[in-house]
């Protein structure tokens, strides 16, 4: 009796074990849209920037309406001073429901910054707040973006999302000021002293140059691709998503060529190697594969894109090549939002670096990724073949039991 009950119990955990593997199957294979508890360090230290930068950015727009007559400043202040209270509220909000330690109090640098600005008067504290303010929105613009692109959190990619908007807004409205120093646009960390500041890497923005050839390339292929794709979807929302797509490129190729005519770059007429064959990816897909592989190529890629487009938008001197930065910016925020609400993006497919088995030609024509080898597809079919295997030990658990019974009959 011992021996078969310690036999019964055994099958019973091995149909457990089975069981737990076949959730963790069907769990293995997560869409981008989907929440992730996990906050990984570059997620944790863009919360942590943004109440660091909040913590003094809020007090001293604040202050700035009442410390200029220039009407322009004013404005920006009091646009600041919202904005970023805005975000700190949503980010204490993200903080609590995700378990981020964040910092509460004003560090001794940026109060001594508060101080500092606090003691400056006239178009000295003008030229100091439009400034300084705009350098520091432009390094938690490249931060908020490279976080928007690449996490798989929810929460965290709608914060990320939030602060890139308002930043976006806010730094145009210092710029049109006439007040920031194009001479200051490098990424930098405050000190203490408005004037003294660390620059935290040299060159490291693409030039005007490459900023506009990038935006070409990317237009080149994403444009026809989603013509194509509006047409021979499945999927309506995928049809929508990338008729809208397709028209809003014809913006970004305007934008891009009357920059490229007043800085005098040559523009490519072809996208790359590697981006041709993104697009025959798709061409030569249909139904379902057509609406993943369209989905899953152009987010990775407009991830891929979109923070070297701004950190070219936070260090660009050059008005024409902000203005191309801010548009390219603007649309694929939108394009990366449309995408994924399709439902069909991959927590994979995030980025190119993240997707190699997507871009890789196979020997013959056919898509670099077959339904098959997607990571829904292994999950799922692995989920079945164990879902069987447990039915089997149910069933075999059962009769065992059933067995039991009669015998002790």
């Amino acid at each position: 009796m011992r021996h078969r009950l310690g036999t019964l119990g055994q099958h019973a955990a091995l149909f457990a074990v089975l069981s737990a593997v076949f959730l963790g199957a069907l769990i293995g294979a997560v869409p981008a849209n989907a929440q992730s508890t996990d906050v990984q360090p570059s997620e944790r230290s863009f919360m942590v920037s943004l109440r660091q930068a909040n913590s003094w950015l809020v007090p001293i727009s604040k202050e700035a309406p009442a410390r200029t007559t220039n009407a322009g400043i004013s404005n920006a202040g009091r646009d600041i001073f919202e904005g970023h209270s805005r975000l700190d509220v949503d980010l204490l909000k993200a903080a609590g429901e995700l378990g981020v330690v964040l910092p509460n109090d004003v560090s001794s640098e940026h109060q001594s910054l508060i101080n500092e600005m606090a003691e400056r008067t006239g178009d000295n504290h003008d030229r100091a707040y439009a400034t300084i303010v705009r350098q520091t929105q432009g390094g938690l613009l490249v931060m908020a973006v490279q976080t928007r692109a690449t996490t798989q959190n929810t929460t965290i990619r709608t914060l990320a999302h939030q602060t890139v908007q308002m930043l976006i807004r806010t730094m145009t409205v210092l710029e049109n000021t006439g007040l920031v120093d194009p001479s200051a646009l490098e990424l930098v960390a405050v000190k203490a002293q408005v004037n003294a500041v660390r620059v935290i890497g040299q060159n490291i923005e693409p030039s005007d140059r490459e900023l506009l050839v990038l935006l070409t390339q990317h237009s080149l292929w994403q444009k026809p691709a989603s013509r194509e794709s509006s047409d021979r979807a499945r999927d309506a929302k995928v049809r929508k998503v990338a008729g809208q797509l397709a028209a809003e490129h014809t913006q970004l190729v305007s934008a891009v060529t009357e920059a490229a005519s007043q800085i005098g770059v040559d523009l490519p007429t072809e996208p790359t190697t590697e981006q041709k064959s993104w697009a025959n990816a798709i061409s030569s897909s249909s139904g379902d594969e057509l609406d993943r592989m369209y989905a899953n190529l152009s987010r990775a890629a407009d991830g891929s894109l979109i923070t070297q487009v701004a950190r070219a938008r936070a260090t660009t001197k050059s008005v024409p090549a902000r203005i191309a930065a801010q548009t390219g910016l603007t649309l694929l925020l939108k394009h990366m939002l449309l995408l994924e609400g399709t439902g069909l993006v991959k927590s994979n497919s995030l980025q190119m670096t993240d997707i190699p088995a997507i871009t890789q030609k196979q020997p013959i024509a056919s898509p670099p990724a077959q339904p098959d080898d997607s990571p829904t597809s292994i999950g799922f079919i692995t989920g079945i073949i164990v879902l069987v295997v447990a039915a089997a030990g149910t069933l075999w658990l059962v009769r065992a039991v059933g067995h039991h019974g009669e015998h002790r009959r």
